[in-house]
């Protein structure tokens, strides 16, 4: 038997359904250390995730915590947009500790920004940004990646490699 106009329209809309995983927009609060980016750490693998989840990204677990995430990271990649009479505005990547890499804004502070730069998390206002850190940066395993893929731009993929 096949299904109606109206039946398959109905099936089809309950199998297309997003499964939401993020419980509140807001990506900023205030925490006992101050004001942080939110995170979730999935209480069943482990797993630190940017937003007020209610599923663990990794291992769709629903067994998740709401936690401040570091206020400091390293720098892995970035732009700058030049953005017509506001200017140019400098994007980029952060890692933070946990496994936690986040586009952000960045100010630079008189500094110049490149990629493995310790960062600080700040806010002004209804905004929030990275600025280079006076501290040392927090661990983030993935910030010498962009230093090891440059690299590998600049090899010539004719060179002959020795192999052990």
């Amino acid at each position: 038997m096949t299904p109606t106009t109206s039946e398959a329209a109905r099936i089809e809309a309950s199998v297309s359904l997003p499964v939401p995983d993020l419980d509140a927009d807001g990506l900023v609060d205030l925490f006992d250390e101050g004001p942080r980016l939110v995170g979730t750490r999935c209480d069943a693998c482990g797993r630190t995730m940017l937003g007020d989840r209610i599923v663990c990204s990794d291992c769709v677990g629903t067994a998740v915590t709401r936690v401040a995430l570091p206020a400091t990271g390293v720098l892995y990649a970035f732009t700058r947009l030049h953005v017509g009479a506001a200017g140019v505005r400098a994007l980029g990547y952060v890692d933070l500790a946990g496994d936690v890499r986040t586009l952000a804004d960045l100010r630079e502070d008189g500094q110049p920004l490149q990629p493995g730069l310790a960062v600080e998390f700040a806010v002004d206002g209804d905004d929030w940004y990275f600025a280079p850190s006076a501290g040392p940066a927090a661990s983030a395993p993935a910030a010498s990646a962009p230093a090891a893929a440059d690299a590998n731009l600049h090899a010539n993929p004719h060179d002959e490699v020795e192999e052990d």
